[in-house]
């Protein structure tokens, strides 16, 4: 199956948007998809960058917006809008936390649950906060697709961007854009070739 999507121009008045065509890969489908990519194009890699965060309003809406590179332009690969929600954390009420990517290619803003923040990051003295040590696998694909997300989302993912896998077994995965990637991650170990 596939699927037309639009990456729209930052620069209108320079050049126009790109219609994409990509293949769709079903969540149940992805381990077969990533087991037809050679070993040459999956890296080992941990999130550095720090972030800024704070807690959210409930009811909060939060726009975020994905930036991509191609053929030397940048457009806008995705928009997303969230609501910050309160949750229960250990027995206290807790609203979801505002992440915004500081180093990103894109500084895009985000909504996380404040429990996976907890998880997932450790205060700086700044008042910015660095990810917890998690090394994760990430698979670079040579073709434009679309993932289903266990959790139901589209998450495209372009030529030269990455596959994340949060767990294989459970079929837990998402996308990064290459830009994204080289801003955020750090490579542990590499056997890639560049993509041509």
């Amino acid at each position: 199956m596939e699927k037309k999507i639009v990456l729209k121009s930052i620069k209108p008045e320079e050049y126009g948007d790109v219609e994409v065509t990509c293949r769709v890969i079903e969540n149940a489908d992805i381990n077969a998809y990533l087991a037809t990519i050679p070993e040459e194009r999956r890296i080992r890699a941990t999130k550095v960058a720090p972030v800024e965060a704070k807690p959210g309003q409930v009811g909060e809406e939060v726009h975020t917006v994905l930036l991509t590179e191609r053929d030397g332009k940048v457009y806008i690969l995705s928009e997303e809008d969230n609501t910050v929600r309160q949750r229960e954390v250990e027995g206290q009420m807790c609203s979801d936390m505002i992440i915004t990517n500081i180093h990103s290619t894109s500084n895009e803003r985000y909504v996380v649950k404040a429990d996976k923040f907890l998880r997932m990051y450790v205060p700086n003295e700044d008042g910015t906060f660095t990810p917890q040590p998690d090394e994760r696998e990430l698979v670079q694909v040579d073709e434009d697709i679309i993932i289903k997300t266990s959790w139901g989302s589209d998450a495209v993912c372009l030529k030269g961007s990455y596959i994340v896998i949060y767990n294989a077994e459970e079929n837990d995965f998402n996308t990064i854009e290459q830009g994204a990637m080289k801003s955020t991650y750090k490579v542990t170990s590499s056997k890639q070739k560049k993509l041509s």
